[in-house]
């Protein structure tokens, strides 16, 4: 089922045991644009930690009841390894949480998510596999992990020119991979214009100057459909 990212950040994050806070951000790799991590604000139940999930831990996105279930209980997130504040994954970081909740190492394999084309199998089942997991232990894919917040905002272009600037993605909740973005149209003043692409099309992204390139032409751009609210273009997907 597609969502948009942003409507992601208004869930509530339920533990096995009981709520445990909201998504506040997400964390993508930047090849295959796949969701990697939920960061979760934990807000007065876990003060001063930064907790994050793989969609591996994810059971559900609740749409009706405004929710993702989780797997884990409380204990169990709150005895977890500790990710510091103001450092960047490293992996480290992504090992010592795979290991410790039993995540697909999704760097591992050839596979969205390593040896599965979905976080829904846990590593525990692929583990006793050495063609998947040890073969594999010097070819691993790393990729940087980027911010869903810190992207938003960033300049889309044509070949020929600027279309808008990112203002939401759209993500697959079987498999957790970004399958478009909307762009806003920054030449619509008075009225909102929203431009939807494929991800499939980007030519490039410059994440030091916050530049998207979609292999597109302006004329195509305004030649297709233009989406007047975010709520319409759901609908047509």
């Amino acid at each position: 089922m597609l969502f948009f990212t942003s409507d992601l950040k208004d869930y509530h994050v339920h533990a096995a045991d009981g709520e445990m806070g909201k998504v506040k951000d997400l964390y993508f790799d930047d090849n295959n644009w796949a969701i990697r991590y939920a960061v979760i604000d934990t807000r007065k139940w876990l003060p001063g930690r930064r907790v994050l999930l793989s969609p591996t831990s994810i059971i559900t996105v609740n749409e009706n009841e405004g929710h993702l279930e989780v797997k884990h209980d409380k204990d169990t997130i709150r005895n977890s390894p500790s990710i510091p504040e103001d450092q960047p994954m490293t992996q480290d970081m992504e090992d010592t949480l795979a290991g410790y909740y039993g995540w697909s190492r999704y760097w591992m394999g050839n596979l969205l998510w390593g040896p599965n084309v979905t976080p829904a199998t846990d590593l525990d089942s692929n583990t006793e596999n050495p063609q998947i997991f040890e073969e594999k232990l010097d070819e691993q894919k790393r990729y940087d992990l980027r911010s869903e917040d810190e992207t938003n905002g960033f300049k889309v272009h044509a070949d020929d020119g600027k279309i808008g600037t990112l203002t939401d993605m759209i993500f697959n909740s079987d498999n957790w991979k970004l399958q478009y973005m909307v762009a806003r149209d920054s030449e619509a003043i008075t009225e909102e214009a929203y431009y939807v692409f494929d991800l499939n099309n980007i030519e490039s992204v410059d994440w030091f100057e916050n530049d998207i390139y979609i292999n597109t032409t302006l004329e195509k751009v305004k030649a297709g459909n233009v989406y007047e609210t975010k709520q319409s273009i759901m609908a047509s997907l």
